[in-house]
């Protein structure tokens, strides 16, 4: 490429096809679990189908797979109107719904577990503080924070080999070439046709050859498109 040369990303079309939970991603609740005051805590992890949940429809989930799992009896619902779940054990059992830095500190509980890359639902649930030993019971129930079913606000379209320091991901990365708001709905396609001057980026005296390009969501995780194909184009400019 000339010395100086830019390039900008433009014209893209991206199909809304992830699910809510995806398997080896999201697809994970991770809770702790007491018989009664003072007995010996059980971990327990479940796994939940991925598919396109509504919230009624992943609270259901969540009990079938938590009343299956053999530790205690679980209600779970749904308020539309908060937009939340919440989770009660009942016949005096206490539990926590542990979030993402209490297995951080639990981990010896969970052998397969990978604290770095935990694979829960906890982003879905918009819970993360840590729970302590604050044990929830059947008359202080769990609640969730506002449920995020989109799974993801933003996605970024990265290159291996366009990326340049002229913009950094949020974990400081170098290979993203173009930040995506998801302004669609599921099924529908995500339009973005608004490029300016600060989305050029610098591509001089690149040698291209072969390009490459990922969707990837903020973690820097490949999203499944389950299928579905993105187009945009590359525009470039000598300066």
């Amino acid at each position: 490429m000339p010395v100086n040369a830019t390039f900008c990303i433009d014209e893209i079309n991206i199909p809304y096809a992830w699910n809510t939970v995806e398997a080896g991603i999201n697809d994970k609740l991770y809770v702790s679990w007491q018989a009664t005051l003072g007995s010996n805590a059980v971990y327990t992890m479940i796994t939940l189908p991925p598919k396109r949940y509504a919230g009624a429809d992943l609270a259901a989930q969540m009990q079938t797979q938590l009343n299956a799992s053999g530790n205690g009896t679980w209600t779970t619902t749904y308020d539309f109107v908060s937009n939340t779940i919440t989770f009660t054990a009942t016949n005096g059992n206490r539990f926590r719904i542990l979030t993402d830095d209490d297995l951080a500190v639990y981990a010896v509980n969970f052998p397969s577990l990978n604290i770095y890359n935990p694979q829960s639902i906890n982003e879905i649930l918009q819970i993360s503080r840590l729970t302590g030993f604050n044990y929830n019971t059947p008359t202080t129930p769990f609640t969730t924070g506002f449920l995020n079913l989109l799974n993801y606000q933003d996605i970024y379209i990265t290159s291996g080999n366009m990326g340049s320091f002229d913009a950094q991901g949020a974990r400081g990365e170098s290979s993203v070439i173009r930040k995506i708001c998801v302004n669609a709905a599921w099924g529908f396609s995500i339009i973005d046709k608004l490029s300016w001057d600060s989305d050029h980026m610098s591509c001089s005296k690149l040698a291209l050859s072969t390009l490459d390009f990922q969707l990837r969501d903020v973690k820097g995780r490949v999203i499944d498109l389950h299928g579905g194909h993105m187009s945009f184009t590359i525009r470039f400019q000598a300066n």
